[in-house]
């Protein structure tokens, strides 16, 4: 061998032994997207500047914010995997889901892999799915689920994945060794229990079969805050409690979700406390403070490290994101004294902005924020404008969600939890390094880490015993 093709040889040991000492997984997650296709606004005019302004949403710069996402994706982040947890289109309407699957078939050819699932907002059921023409608006054409299912063949919904027969959920194994369950929440935040028994059947055969699983869904898991439930509408999935459980239950230890347009992890167990799982819901792309998340996974999948990244810089303009921080406010202002309360309009923008920051524990903002309510709280109970029981309710509320705690007051359950970065530990992976498939068997039989003999060494990826070694076969 001459000595150029010993430096070559030598040289390619040490790249494949560096990249195996430091390999880890990368998965971007983004939501609410809510991404307008240009030619749905004909003529600008009142019936869209009407509709802006009954909107928290920066919906007039979707296209540009998700167009930005798409190239720093590509060009930047370059993860293995993107998850899309729901509300891709504006409304429902073809024309956004044709323009959505257009940047994501870019995220394709550069050999990016993505998974969705559909928001309450794809299927176009609010009335607001219309062309804007000046003044008037005509109806769009919208999506129903077979045409999802269609669109988003290459995201989840083609023969690479195993679909549940009565909705749009689906598992998959993007990546040798970890499942993806995307879980259909409906337009109502709806899981039936004919879908739930199937996702947890997916979630221990995976588990038994010595691989990890996360889940994908569009409506938050739990409440992260006291009393949002009863309080926000479609805050938080129907039957939260017994979707929470059986997907505990089953094993899955986090679940990324959307649709609240908040940052916020918050951490719950089953009924018994005894199996943990962690809600990762990302805020909007297209409302402040215009979030998505970057998820490294250790290659055995037992760590999962969460940060969190905003995009504040739009077409050039370096004060985009404090315009949409004001956007924000002002929508939130304007809500409270539509309704009456003209005087907490201040404050409430103040708790809304410093929730939607997240960490608002660490927040001194929040902090002021949290005691000029509980103060104006007060004068409201002496002054008689609500009832005592209510007033208190409120204050939990205010309590719970400016200093990020979830199940507040629920002893055993109660958890405060960082929002932006976080690390997440799952045992239920195995801790081995990542191999090929290729090595050499030893002494000894194949066993799932669920103690399962195998009569041959495993074909299919997974993580296994053989012998006295954990391996990872991709």
């Amino acid at each position: 061998m001459n000595s150029f093709r010993l430096h070559l040889l030598l040289l390619g040991f040490f790249l494949l032994g560096w990249k195996g000492a430091d390999a880890h997984i990368k998965v971007v997650v983004i939501t609410d997207t809510h991404v307008m296709a240009p030619e749905l606004l004909v003529n600008d005019g009142m019936a869209f500047q009407n509709f802006l302004m009954a909107d928290r949403k920066i919906v007039d710069c979707s296209k540009a914010l998700f167009d930005t996402m798409i190239e720093r994706i590509k060009t930047d982040i370059k993860p293995d995997l993107v998850f899309f947890t729901g509300d891709l289109s504006k409304d429902g309407e073809k024309v956004s889901h044709q323009y959505v699957k257009a940047k994501l078939d870019e995220l394709k050819e550069a050999g990016i892999q993505t998974l969705v699932i559909p928001g309450n907002h794809d299927w176009g059921t609010n009335g607001n799915a219309v062309y804007y023409d000046g003044d008037t608006t005509t109806p769009a054409e919208v999506a129903d689920n077979e045409y999802f299912a269609a669109t988003y063949a290459d995201y989840g919904y083609g023969a690479m994945s195993e679909r549940e027969e009565t909705s749009l959920t689906y598992v998959c194994e993007p990546i040798g060794g970890l499942v993806v369950i995307g879980i259909d929440s409906g337009r109502e935040g709806q899981v039936s229990a004919t879908t739930l028994d199937w996702v947890s059947q997916k979630a221990k055969m995976a588990l038994a079969s010595g691989k990890q699983v996360v889940a994908l869904m569009h409506h938050p898991l739990v409440p992260h805050f006291h009393g949002c439930e009863r309080y926000v509408e479609l805050s938080v999935v129907a039957n939260y409690e017994t979707v929470r459980n059986a997907l505990a239950d089953a094993g899955i230890q986090v679940v990324f979700t959307g649709h609240f347009h908040m940052s916020d992890i918050a951490k719950d167990f089953n009924a018994d406390l005894s199996k943990s799982i962690y809600d990762v819901s990302t805020g909007s792309l297209i409302s402040y403070p215009c979030d998505y998340r970057e998820v490294t996974l250790s290659d055995d999948f037992t760590t999962m490290d969460i940060t969190t990244g905003h995009i504040t810089d739009l077409g050039g303009d370096a004060e985009f994101g404090n315009k949409a921080k004001e956007r924000l406010r002002t929508f939130i202002q304007s809500e409270f004294a539509s309704r009456g309360y003209g005087m907490l309009k201040k404050q409430a923008a103040n708790a809304i902005v410093a929730y939607a920051e997240g960490d608002e524990h660490k927040s001194a903002d929040a902090a002021s924020t949290l005691k000029s309510l509980l103060a104006y709280a007060s004068i409201a109970h002496t002054f008689g404008i609500k009832s005592k029981e209510t007033i208190a309710d409120l204050q939990k509320m205010v309590k719970s969600m400016l200093t990020d705690r979830s199940a507040y007051g629920e002893e055993g359950r109660e958890n405060q939890t960082d929002d932006l970065s976080l690390t997440i530990s799952m045992p239920n992976a195995i801790v081995a390094p990542a191999t090929d498939g290729n090595q050499q068997e030893t002494q000894g039989h194949w066993y799932t880490l669920t103690g399962i003999p195998q009569k041959n060494k495993p074909t299919e990826s997974g993580v296994f015993i053989q012998g006295d070694k954990k391996i990872v076969i991709r």
